[in-house]
């Protein structure tokens, strides 16, 4: 199997793995202590659709190298791929979003559920907060960016 196939497999892996625990773990459940979690297999999910269709324009040679670093592969997915993708602007910059909310989140000296939202402070104390709601909106954006990799990088 193709690098870019078996990212495309990992992300679609890690799709369903955080659309399950939003609708139906959490609400059997209903702790606020699974939304890094979710997010968490939300992020890989994204990072590998993105990877994936990088790595297949890369395959055929439309790209160069890439660099290693989140930064870069961003910009390059960004600029080059997502006209030829008929990607939306709001679901390239999902990844970007989740992405910054689980970098706060591993870097966050206190994190904590309050309410209905989970709540992450950074070193400068500036609150970032999550709530289910904001979670499903993010999965269904993701599904909808994920198909679209798929069905270029699965040809």
């Amino acid at each position: 199997m193709l690098l870019h196939q078996e990212l495309s497999k990992k992300a679609s892996s890690y799709f369903r793995t955080a659309d399950h625990l939003a609708y139906v773990t959490f609400p059997v459940v209903n702790d606020l202590k699974l939304i890094p979690a979710i997010l968490e297999n939300l992020n890989l999910a994204l990072l590998n659709a993105m990877n994936a269709a990088l790595e297949y324009e890369r395959y055929y040679k439309r790209l160069q190298p890439l660099p290693e670093n989140f930064d870069s592969r961003y910009s390059v997915f960004e600029d080059k791929l997502i006209n030829k993708y008929n990607i939306l602007k709001k679901e390239a910059q999902l990844i970007h979003q989740v992405n910054n909310v689980m970098k706060n989140y591993k870097d966050a000296p206190i994190e904590f559920p309050r309410k209905d939202k989970f709540v992450i402070f950074n070193h400068e104390y500036r609150m970032k907060t999550v709530s289910m709601p904001e979670i499903k909106d993010f999965l269904i954006q993701a599904r909808e960016l994920i198909t679209k990799i798929t069905k270029v990088v699965n040809r």
